[in-house]
């Protein structure tokens, strides 16, 4: 990304300035992950997105029980002991 970088100097010290602010208040912004040492705060928000995508599948497999469990009361109630059909 920074390969092909062509930029004016005082649009480069403006620009620093404004990723300097904006790394600041990353590293800040979230308990969960803040720090003031680059590397750690990329260890750690690497690691809050692991977590927060496992938890996500763990999500979606509850979502899928429960369909199931609405589907199987949907199919329950329209039987009644030893499977005859309502009336």
């Amino acid at each position: 990304m920074t390969d092909k970088l062509l930029i004016a100097p005082s649009e480069a010290e403006v620009l620093a300035e404004h990723l300097n602010e904006w790394a600041q208040w990353r590293q800040t912004a979230d308990q969960l992950t803040a720090d003031r040492d680059w590397d750690r705060f990329i260890e750690k928000s690497r690691r809050k997105a692991e977590w927060e995508s496992g938890l996500a599948t763990e999500i979606d497999r509850w979502e899928s029980l429960h369909a199931l469990q609405l589907a199987l009361a949907d199919n329950l109630a329209g039987t009644t002991h030893r499977g005859h059909t309502r009336q």
